[in-house]
């Protein structure tokens, strides 16, 4: 390549750089954000697979040079959602996901600065906005925090009510969706006692009196529930994690409608279809899985 090629090479990338550092800054995120090394996440995710013993399929799909909105389900307590896939995205393919999370973490001191830390941002349409303009890989939970606080009957169901707003950014910056599933999260705890009991008793009834429960906990359907782990603790029972990358979804054939609510409920009602297929098909990778140490059986029973 001659000089002026080089240059011209060299610009563009400051330019592409500049427009990124300024999609982060119209939406108050950090604009020097340095990804935590890989020896660092390393030793992070070492008894994270050690105990959960992962396994991911689809994950040849995930392209660099392709940023993608990565839809993925909630597990109860959400515990390690998103965890696999980050941690390998950034592993072997040197991706930092950027998850969207509830707005709560970030009234919690010292919490916020870790989660901030490893790439996470506040749940919102400019957060979202800003990272689609800087081209960043991003991942988002639909069920929110009631997909977290599931109730007794509720696991592997997508809770994700009326809403299409992850549709509708995708299609607004010609974004593809990759549908994300797990399995193996909803076994890790036992609920003992669902939201629903909980509003049932003396302490439902006076969040419901107080006025707490409509304020904060949309009735008391996202209380969380009471659970438990191993035995009478609540540590996490040892339960294989499944991890499965879906296909891509194209949303540019869109060309940009976002006001349409019958096309989002379209486009959403096809990312719920791919769950579909994709709890099946990882359910009968699991029932098929022979490969199980005797300590994770035995602790799993307890």
């Amino acid at each position: 390549m001659n000089v002026a090629g080089l240059l011209a090479q060299k610009t563009c990338r400051m330019c592409s750089l500049a427009a990124k550092i300024n999609a982060l800054n119209m939406a108050g995120l950090e604009d020097d954000f340095v990804p935590p090394s890989k020896d660092l996440v390393k030793e992070i995710a070492k008894p994270f697979n050690n105990w959960f013993s992962p396994k991911l399929y689809g994950f040849e799909k995930i392209e660099r040079e392709r940023p993608a909105l990565y839809v993925s389900n909630h597990t109860v307590m959400g515990l390690t959602d998103g965890l696999f896939l980050g941690l390998e995205m950034y592993l072997q393919k040197d991706i930092m996901l950027r998850p969207l999370v509830d707005h709560l973490h970030w009234g919690v001191p010292f919490w916020r600065d870790l989660i901030r830390n490893v790439g996470m941002v506040p749940g919102t349409r400019e957060s979202c906005s800003a990272l689609m303009e800087a081209g960043e890989h991003i991942l988002v939970f639909p069920g929110g925090r009631r997909e977290v606080c599931k109730h007794k009957g509720e696991a592997y169901q997508l809770i994700w009510r009326n809403r299409t707003g992850f549709a509708r950014m995708a299609i607004q910056f010609g974004y593809d969706i990759i549908p994300v599933a797990a399995i193996g999260g909803e076994e890790v705890f036992d609920i003992l006692v669902d939201a629903k009991d909980i509003m049932k008793s003396p302490v439902g009834a006076w969040l419901h009196n107080s006025g707490i429960a409509d304020r904060y906990l949309q009735g008391g359907e996202n209380l969380p529930p009471i659970v438990k782990g191993i035995g009478r603790t609540i540590w996490p029972k040892p339960v294989r994690h499944y991890v499965m990358v879906g296909d891509r979804i194209d949303t540019t054939r869109f060309n940009g409608e976002t006001e349409d609510e019958d096309l989002l409920l379209g486009l959403r009602g096809e990312v719920e279809l791919s769950f579909q297929h994709m709890f099946e098909d990882l359910q009968a990778y699991r029932n098929n899985d022979k490969d199980d140490e005797w300590w994770r059986w035995l602790l799993k029973k307890m």
